[in-house]
């Protein structure tokens, strides 16, 4: 979900594990220190506790798997993907953007990029199954359900649909990796098999959503760049995977980018609103895509600056 110690550790230079072991000691033994120290909650504490009490969707997060639910507002009623028992309340953020243009369809090529714990992965598989047994949405070319290929440099819970590698995502022989992972499986019983070297090594991922987000320090300059640093990396990941859209022409009316994005390439990521983020969608994903628009969940928290582009309809990379 979030890229606890990505950002921060490329400003510091220093990513190794070892680094942030040592920061997970320091903090259990300040916090055992506090919790004998006092047996007050602080201020802020205690307004966490009681957002987080009256939080519909943490309600609904928290319900055991398999519960009759009653859906928070905003997301599909008949929808069975939307049972409850998410990992992370995160999660319907995911499906009221599906909700919007269903691009989470069955047999798709599907890359979750800062997946821990895995709310993301685990609505994707839900959702994806749920169409698949109401025959809403066909298979595409692979023929056969595909997991859901997630990443982050914290562990993702296992569960079944769900293929997870654990590394840091601005590595580079960490994205490398995962593409050779997603290539392999995409591309193993697929006629793209026979399509050249060229399909081989780009054009086999339908879909990339991105929730990673850098710890924040409250420096808007600093969380701001945080955010674009892994917005570049992810969206520099889908150029080199996406597959090409073959749409000659886009028409924007809703029914029409719903019909577009069930079929075309499609990009998902957060980021944090400024000018340098307007900045980079008009010089860079609207530059290689056919549409883009930028979202606001009502799952996101109202006094968040959070918002999520979805970019449909990859044109390809430009020649060189």
């Amino acid at each position: 979900m979030r890229a606890a110690a990505v950002f921060g550790a490329v400003l510091t230079g220093a990513r190794s594990t070892a680094s942030s072991t040592q920061r997970c000691n320091v903090f259990s033994v300040t916090t055992q220190t506090i919790r004998w120290a006092s047996s007050k909650r602080g201020g802020s504490s205690s307004r966490y506790l009681q957002r987080q009490k009256s939080d519909v969707y943490v309600k609904q997060r928290s319900r055991p798997l398999g519960s009759k639910r009653s859906p928070p507002d905003h997301l599909e009623d008949d929808d069975l993907g939307i049972s409850s028992g998410f990992v992370a309340r995160s999660a319907f953020k995911l499906l009221q953007l599906d909700d919007r243009y269903k691009f989470l369809r069955p047999g798709r090529v599907i890359v979750d990029l800062g997946a821990a714990p895995g709310g993301w992965s685990q609505a994707i598989v839900e959702r994806t199954r749920s169409r698949s047994a109401r025959g809403t949405g066909k298979e595409n070319n692979h023929g056969s359900a595909m997991p859901v290929f997630a990443l982050d440099l914290l562990p993702v819970v296992d569960m079944d649909g769900v293929t997870s590698i654990q590394g840091d995502f601005l590595d580079g022989t960490t994205q490398e990796r995962l593409r050779k992972l997603v290539a392999d499986a995409a591309l193993g019983n697929s006629s793209d098999k026979e399509q050249g070297d060229e399909t081989k090594t780009r054009g086999f991922v339908d879909v990339v959503v991105s929730d990673m987000m850098a710890n924040t320090t409250g420096n808007p300059i600093v969380d701001t760049e945080a955010s674009l640093e892994l917005c570049r990396a992810a969206a520099g990941f889908a150029f080199r995977t996406l597959r090409q859209d073959t749409h000659p022409t886009l028409n924007t009316e809703r029914k029409s980018l719903v019909a577009l994005a069930s079929k075309s390439s499609v990009l998902v990521m957060k980021y944090f609103m400024s000018h340098e983020a307007d900045v980079f969608r008009k010089q860079v994903l609207e530059r290689h895509f056919r549409f883009v628009k930028a979202e606001k969940m009502d799952a996101s928290r109202k006094e968040s600056r959070e918002q999520f582009w979805i970019c449909i309809g990859y044109k390809g990379l430009p020649p060189s």
